[in-house]
């Protein structure tokens, strides 16, 4: 039985093409920041969950952005769902898989009381829409503990671009984003607006700002950044790239982890094999140079490693 009041997937294709219509942009970029309450504010990447700053999202049409929320209000509506948020989806699967006692902000958890069947399911229903259409995945990564530490070590400092490893992994993004956008659009040429989840962080906020702006400087086709609440119509896309960001930073823990095997799981199946096979010839030997490039952060023999690590 439902128990909260749904917003039809009608309603919600209308809320997005009525509010998408203020904008200059013809392509929207929804771009979620993954970092974790600990993984924010520790920058040495010490911390549990605070080993990667990942921004991961998609780019796509506003007309087909349009279509996309009205399929993704329909699947949250069909499980009762107020939203989908990866964390906390994450955290209560886990729950359910360990048998551990969870905390007490698991009360607030809109999946406490749902089953292992049911979260699985809801999951996968909404990876096969987000992954689905013509999207192009765009994000980078920056191993946040290895940025601190190679910054003690010259001999190493290539791994640590700048001061900050949030802003590295931010001018990374913003400023490898045109290349990767014409490798699957030869003719691009219309403006893009970007969509980053609201927060109250002020400083990760305002290197998002210096970010865009260098780009900005750089391509004139990028051309406006907005902050929005993705929990909420009509910014239903942001959560397809909350999911996308929370896969990719576990991905890029694996990644950096030389014992762990890199294994495709069914959600990578429908989240990002399609996007992938879509690809142009072009963007899929740019993304192989690039995994051979950072293949040193997996094996590398660095001496902070050696010193923490069995």
């Amino acid at each position: 039985m439902q128990t909260r009041e749904h917003l039809s997937p009608l309603r919600a294709k209308k809320d997005f093409a009525e509010w998408a219509s203020l904008f200059s942009g013809k392509i929207f970029v929804k771009i979620a920041a993954y970092v974790d309450e600990s993984g924010r504010y520790d920058k040495t990447g010490q911390l549990t969950g605070a080993g990667q700053i990942v921004v991961s999202g998609w780019v796509d049409w506003v007309e087909n952005w349009t279509t996309f929320c009205g399929q993704w209000q329909s699947i949250l509506n069909k499980n009762d769902a107020p939203y989908f948020h990866f964390a906390e989806w994450a955290y209560a699967s886990y729950i359910l898989r360990s048998g551990k006692e969870p905390s007490s902000s698991f009360s607030k958890n809109p999946y406490r009381k749902w089953p292992l069947e049911k979260l699985d399911a809801f999951l996968y229903e909404l990876a096969a829409v987000a992954g689905g259409g013509q999207k192009i995945f765009v994000g980078g990564f920056i191993s946040t503990r290895d940025f601190s530490e190679a910054k003690k070590h010259p001999a190493f400092s290539r791994f640590a671009p700048a001061s900050d490893p949030y802003q590295a992994c931010l001018n990374q993004f913003f400023l490898s984003f045109s290349n990767e956008v014409q490798q699957q659009w030869q003719y691009w040429k219309e403006p893009v607006s970007f969509f980053f989840d609201k927060n109250d962080d002020a400083e990760w906020n305002h290197a998002i700002l210096d970010a865009f702006g260098a780009a900005q400087k750089k391509d004139a086709r990028i051309a406006e950044l907005s902050f929005v609440n993705g929990k909420i119509p009509p910014h239903l896309p942001l959560q397809a790239a909350d999911m996308i960001c929370g896969r990719n930073r576990q991905l890029a823990a694996n990644f950096t982890d030389p014992k762990i095997l890199m294994n495709p799981s069914k959600l990578d199946d429908l989240l990002i094999k399609p996007s992938y096979l879509r690809a142009t010839l072009a963007w899929k030997m740019s993304v192989r140079a690039e995994h051979f490039s950072m293949l040193s952060l997996r094996h590398g023999n660095y001496p902070w490693r050696n010193k923490n690590q069995p």
